[in-house]
Formats: structure tokens, sequence, C-alpha cells
């Protein structure tokens, strides 16, 4: 079975959350190899990370989510449309929920509550 991995999870490993980055590694070993993201979840890193000073140029986003064991997928006009069309989350939660249906997956591992809204996913965390 093929997960989908929202940035929250990768967030809480590379910045050592206290409260949830054990968990978070734990999803990571338990699905290795099985996951995929959308390329945008390496901007959302990217950027969260220079946020809160964690960010360099030695920290290559592209290197580090294949190293956890997770695929990057494109993000392509026709997610963005079908993201268009999602007015139950905003958008960057949509764009990953269009990418979940563009490649037949149904559960995420994610701590943000607001993909239970969508009673096709099932959210693991």
């Amino acid at each position: 079975m093929r997960v989908y991995v929202d940035v929250n999870v990768v967030y809480y490993i590379l910045t050592a959350n206290e409260e949830f980055g054990i968990r978070a590694k734990e999803l990571i070993e338990e699905y290795y190899g099985r996951m995929i993201t959308s390329a945008l979840t390496g901007w959302q890193l990217h950027i969260l990370l220079r946020r809160k000073g964690k960010g360099n140029k030695k920290l290559e986003l592209t290197g580090i989510l294949p190293e956890l064991g997770i695929k990057i997928v494109p993000l392509t006009p026709e997610i963005l449309s079908e993201a268009e069309k999602c007015k139950r989350l905003d958008f960057d939660d949509a764009i990953h929920y269009a990418t979940m249906k563009a490649h037949r997956i149904d559960t995420i591992l994610s701590n943000d509550r607001d993909f239970d809204k969508i009673s096709e996913i099932k959210r693991i965390f």
C-alpha cells in the first residue's frame, strides 16, 4: 500500500519537534519506500525551515525526501485544476488531496485534521 506524506510529518522530523517528532519518525520508518508527496511539499519545507532559521544552502530538500523513502511527484496543471474544485480544504491542502487522487492514494500521513473533512481519505498520525 502506498501512502501520501503531508509536509508536517517531514517538518516534525527535520526540526526535531518535541511533541510530534518521534511519531513522525515512526511513520516514516514504517512506510519507508511506499510514500509519495507533491513537489509542493519541497517548496513548503523550504519556506517553513527558512522562517524557523533552519534553512541553509546545504539543506537539499529534494535529496532529503528520497533519503526518507519519499518519492516526489510533479505538480501538474491537471492537479492544480482539480485542486481548484475542492472547496472543503485550503488551497495547499487541496493540492495535496488532488495529488493523492491523481495517484490513486487514499491514505495520508498527516497531523492535519482538516483532511478528516474528506470522507474518502484515511488519515494516519
